[in-house]
């Protein structure tokens, strides 16, 4: 079966009204992030996110948020976590976001998703699922034996069912080396790799990198995979992403980031927030409380600040700065 592009019309008719956004400083919600849960079944760790308690959302109020969006120009809904697939409503929310017409995507550690994975390819253009490496390294750092297996598994199967899929692999101290091999796997599985360096706390930007990523790495890996993509391999970073992490730590300054302008993310009790970096800088306004709408509007943009490495929301600022390395990798992973 072939890939679905389904999100691809709507993407094209809302390109035009963006660049139009762009030129007069006009702010409208082009992509979401729907964080659906802190709890995750895992911990990793280079992730605090489970430690975040918080309340969450009921699937109404998440597809009302989603109907709501949508009215004023939303596009694309991505569902993360924690592990978004520890609720049980996560596949009716992401065919409510298809159903309104909207791109959809899918970050996973994989080990709940393949038992809903063809009720999911109904609605999802594509899948992201997490993998620290090759297998002995996924599972040490994962500390669950099988993990990897049901992560590749989950891939090959979505993959199947013509859902475009992506890896995501965060660089620690302990997997700077895995490059290549998951490279050599994403050409074997047929999916498109994406890495970034780990943040020592996914709500802060204040604490930087793993202390392993220093300014050396950073470009070192950047020349990796530039080299690894000029040679055909699967590399889904695109250019503008890899010179911004050859910049590293200096990525480029968040008061310019279009987060809070042009996409956002939702948390589980519906506060939105320009990215999870900002979460601690405010104190946010609540979607569920003032609409989703009015939220998006009284956003305060990001204060200054030397940017992050996290792939999605780089790539989505490079994309709505109409950079053509960025888009041209986005449209090669739905086609993949």
């Amino acid at each position: 079966m072939g890939v679905k592009v389904s999100g691809l019309p709507a993407l094209s008719l809302r390109g035009f009204q963006h660049l139009q956004d762009l030129a007069l400083g006009r702010r409208r919600p082009f992509s979401i992030t729907c964080i659906l849960t802190n709890r995750c079944n895992f911990r990793c760790s280079y992730c605090n996110i489970p430690a975040e308690d918080s309340s969450e959302l009921s699937t109404q109020a998440w597809c009302d948020a989603l109907s709501e969006l949508r009215a004023v120009g939303l596009v694309r809904a991505s569902f993360s976590g924690g592990e978004a697939m520890l609720r049980d409503d996560a596949p009716f929310i992401i065919a409510h976001a298809k159903a309104l017409g909207l791109s959809t995507s899918l970050n996973s550690n994989g080990w709940l998703t393949d038992a809903h994975i063809e009720e999911l390819a109904k609605s999802l253009d594509v899948l992201m699922i997490s993998l620290d490496g090759p297998q002995a390294v996924h599972d040490r750092q994962r500390d669950r034996p099988g993990s990897f297996d049901r992560a590749l598994a989950t891939l090959d199967h979505a993959k199947q069912l013509g859902v475009a899929t992506t890896s995501i692999t965060v660089l620690t101290a302990h997997n700077l080396d895995v490059v290549m091999p998951m490279l050599e796997l994403a050409k074997a599985h047929r999916f498109t790799a994406y890495f970034q360096p780990a943040h020592q706390d996914c709500f802060g930007r204040d604490r930087g990198l793993d202390p392993a990523f220093d300014p050396g790495v950073a470009r070192q890996i950047a020349a990796q995979l530039r080299q690894a993509a000029a040679q055909g391999w699967p590399v889904g970073a695109s250019a503008g992403f890899l010179q911004r992490l050859e910049n590293a730590p200096q990525f480029h300054d968040c008061s310019r980031c279009l987060a809070g302008r042009f996409f956002a993310t939702i948390l589980p009790d519906g506060t939105l927030i320009p990215c999870h970096l900002t979460r601690r800088d405010h104190p946010w306004p609540g979607g569920a409380k003032i609409g989703f709408a009015r939220a998006f509007q009284e956003l305060q943009r990001p204060s200054p600040g030397s940017g992050c490495a996290i792939s999605p929301y780089q790539e989505t600022d490079l994309i709505l700065r109409a950079d053509p390395s960025a888009i041209g990798s986005a449209l090669k992973q739905l086609l993949h």
